[in-house]
């Protein structure tokens, strides 16, 4: 169908009405809470970024299941140990490595564990410390992360961003609650928010916080054998199976 002879020779064409079947997933979890687990049990090949010590005791389980290439950033340092240059190109590494992995036709799914310590990396490089900054120093800080997760959304993998959580303050004082740490606006950015979590029976959960792709899922509580990413992709994509995602 051609468009409107009005919007000839503008940047209007029609709409895509086709699917892509991949997901970007922002997980929040405390410590040992099943967070390099899940992101372990997307498609493979997998890319993962390795800035905790998630993946100890966690990627043998899958090793000899899927591909999985791993970039190890563990041994950044103390941050009042390293100078300025070295953050910066920790950071330009990082973003070819990234890069690279989302170009790479073979890879499937792009893991940041975790993107909290992600966020922090770049502010290091950008401004040497990661308090006492303005905030109107941050537009280009915001815009250059920002386009890490649309790279994701233009290649067609999953990407999924783990993330830590801490207190949550109201005027300076403690709420009770927790909150995701990392770049505040990967809520709005990737297209379902889940948070892992261990009860007292030590039972998983993963419950689904919001889901733009189908808001029926918004809400759901996944136990054990239920809290991986091919059950989690088949509510966020009705009509799919495990199958698909495995």
């Amino acid at each position: 169908m051609t468009i409107p002879s009005k919007l000839a020779g503008t940047g209007f064409k029609e709409a895509d009405t086709g699917v892509k079947l991949r997901i970007l997933v922002g997980v929040e979890a405390l410590e040992k809470e099943g967070k390099t687990h899940f992101a372990l049990t997307a498609p493979g090949p997998l890319a993962v970024f390795d800035f905790d010590t998630g993946m100890e005791g966690v990627v043998h389980k899958f090793a000899g299941k899927k591909k999985i290439y791993v970039s190890d950033y563990r041994r950044l340092g103390n941050v009042m140990t390293n100078t300025p240059e070295n953050w910066v190109l920790l950071w330009e590494k990082f973003k070819r490595e990234y890069i690279a992995a989302m170009d790479a036709p073979e890879i499937r799914t792009v893991v940041l564990d975790t993107a909290t310590e992600v966020w922090e990396l770049l502010r290091m490089a950008r401004f040497g410390k990661l308090t006492q900054v303005m905030p109107y120093h941050y537009g280009p800080v915001n815009a250059e992360y920002r386009e890490l997760i649309r790279k994701a959304y233009a290649s067609g993998k999953n990407l999924i961003l783990l993330h830590k959580m801490k207190d949550e303050y109201v005027n300076d004082k403690r709420t009770g609650q927790l909150k995701r740490s990392g770049f505040s606006d990967t809520g709005f950015l990737v297209q379902v928010n889940v948070r892992l979590w261990r009860d007292e029976d030590n039972n998983f959960h993963l419950y689904v916080k919001d889901c733009r792709q189908n808001p029926d899922a918004n809400g759901m509580d996944l136990m054990n054998d239920m809290a991986n990413f091919p059950t989690l992709a088949t509510i966020v994509f009705p009509g799919t199976e495990e199958g698909d995602w495995g």
